[in-house]
């Protein structure tokens, strides 16, 4: 299989803040065929929905809140609503990861989610940062969290943030090859981290990683949070290098 192409939204949130339309018509146009949401700016979930359709563009994920019960029933009911697939649990505090108990913790309350979230026909994946792969008595924090979920929750890696945080993100690929369908690219400075650049303008080295990446790998969303340049224009230049690679 070969992976699709995706954005995500929070990339370009300043430029959907001021004109959300606009900004997906060039989205489109830039070659993307779907998109990763993080919150909605604002508009309605039928209403992007009803964008997104007519610029052919799938609403594949969406970070969103699956550990309080208010938000998980407030994103299974947005992800209906925008025929989204995959929940994805974006973040938790750096701290969680310092303690077993955390992870613990952490894990429990990832498994509750995804009870809720297989139950509607949807998929819970738990998205890394590099405060992730700190170590606890000689272990690694995220096989630690990742040895203490169900086997139906998936992780999407984020390639960049993983080598920030001293990982090999080919052997992170192999390790969990089977239980990750979304993948986050991100480029830029590794030490100091950030800030982001256009993917192929940095540190990273995507050439071997592509040729490692899973065949069950379904997408593959660029994501920058920052740029020192011009961020469409980042967007633009990311599109190209991954479809030229």
């Amino acid at each position: 299989m070969v992976p699709k192409l995706g954005l995500q939204l929070y990339t370009l949130r300043q430029e959907l803040a001021e004109n959300f339309e606009e900004t997906l018509s060039k989205v489109a146009l830039f070659g993307f065929e779907g998109v990763e949401l993080a919150g909605l700016q604002n508009q309605k979930p039928a209403y992007i929905a009803q964008l997104l359709a007519s610029q052919n563009l799938k609403a594949v994920a969406m970070h969103c809140d699956v550990l309080s019960e208010d938000g998980l029933k407030r994103s299974l009911d947005e992800s209906d609503a925008l025929n989204c697939e995959h929940l994805i649990c974006p973040w938790s505090p750096p701290i969680t990861f310092e303690s077993e108990k955390g992870i613990a913790q952490l894990a429990e309350k990832l498994n509750r989610a995804n009870q809720i979230i297989v139950s509607r026909g949807k998929s819970l994946h738990y998205h890394n940062h590099d405060f992730e792969f700190q170590f606890i008595k000689g272990e690694n924090s995220f096989e630690l969290l990742t040895s203490q979920l169900d086997a139906s929750i998936y992780l999407e890696i984020d390639l960049y943030l993983a080598t920030v945080g001293s990982v090999n993100p080919i052997e992170l690929l192999q390790n969990h090859s089977d239980r990750i369908k979304l993948l986050h690219l991100k480029d830029g400075s590794i030490s100091p981290p950030y800030p982001n650049t256009a993917i192929g303008d940095g540190s990273m080295i995507y050439k071997p990683i592509f040729t490692a990446i899973p065949p069950n790998i379904e997408w593959l969303f660029v994501e920058l949070e920052n740029c020192a340049t011009d961020m469409v224009e980042a967007v633009r230049k990311s599109v190209w290098y991954c479809n030229n690679l």
